[in-house]
């Protein structure tokens, strides 16, 4: 029963949706700019409805004035829920990185309260209007809560993450359908161990380079045979290969390089399982092969 359940569309989008928000953090703090051509994105749409109303309402705001982008995000992410009772004042974070095919906006808020008291709170907001609730409570820290809007197509998520002495609050909506589509394909030219299942990629296009993350698993392995066999491979590739570090017993970290191309690989072996699991980050200059 319940692996019927967590297979539902729903379940599936909520839980590659808080990955690709959370990637959308270095995309926010200003680090790279995600680029997509000259497509019209669905942020750029409201910020150009944004432009066409009055600017006299801002001067009676209270507090640091937002851009028309932020506004925008944020009208796209905070509609879906009431604001947190112990929550800071929520910020835009990024938006449309994932391309012009896939509508995704990302804001956030901190609080301190704890993880659990976040999602507890809003599970309840969800039931009380009558919506059914998905979500997944990684840890004490880390959990995510939201529900499905199958008319829109879309996720919408209140992800938390505890760190320090404040949770962290990530409020996100999207329409996760074409990703999906393609998330399962590895990109060409992207080197991953013969065998890999399980795959999820996400590329982003940013300003002069393309970052590329591709996870996954090996079967019916162990970290040792896993991790010669794919040094070899990417040897015979002709890669250049050092190892990184060795985090752990059942953990290694290669770092691997080619012209144009750069990327760190981590192969680990969960205990007492007889497979090894495979994520990849790696950055491709645009003119790279």
């Amino acid at each position: 029963m319940l692996k019927a359940l967590t297979a539902h569309p729903a379940f599936r989008t909520a839980a590659v949706l808080v990955t690709v928000a959370l990637a959308g953090i270095a995309i926010g703090m200003g680090l790279e700019e995600a680029q997509y051509g000259g497509a019209r994105t669905q942020l750029e749409r409201a910020e150009a409805a944004a432009d066409e109303l009055d600017q006299e309402a801002t001067a009676a705001q209270s507090g640091p004035t937002r851009s028309k982008r932020d506004e925008a995000i944020l009208a796209r992410t905070l509609t879906y829920f009431p604001p947190y009772p112990n929550g800071g004042r929520p910020e835009a974070l990024a938006a449309d990185y994932l391309g012009p095919d896939t509508p995704i906006a990302v804001a956030w808020f901190s609080t301190q309260d704890s993880s659990d008291q976040v999602l507890q709170h809003y599970r309840k907001v969800i039931l009380d209007e009558g919506l059914p609730v998905v979500g997944v409570r990684f840890n004490d820290n880390a959990g995510y809560v939201g529900y499905w809007a199958p008319k829109d197509d879309e996720v919408r998520l209140m992800s938390t993450l505890h760190q320090g002495d404040e949770t962290l609050v990530f409020v996100s909506s999207a329409r996760m359908r074409n990703y999906l589509e393609r998330a399962g394909r590895v990109p060409p030219g992207v080197p991953v161990p013969r065998g890999l299942q399980d795959v999820a990629s996400l590329s982003l296009r940013m300003e002069g380079a393309t970052s590329i993350t591709v996870s996954g698993r090996v079967p019916g392995a162990t970290l040792s045979d896993a991790d010669q066999a794919y040094r070899a491979q990417l040897r015979e590739q002709g890669w250049s290969v050092a190892e990184a570090g060795q985090e752990g017993f059942q953990e290694t970290q290669l770092t691997l390089t080619r012209t144009g191309l750069r990327g760190q690989a981590t192969l680990r072996q969960p205990a007492a399982q007889q497979s090894v699991d495979f994520h990849l980050s790696l950055m491709r200059a645009q003119a790279a092969p």
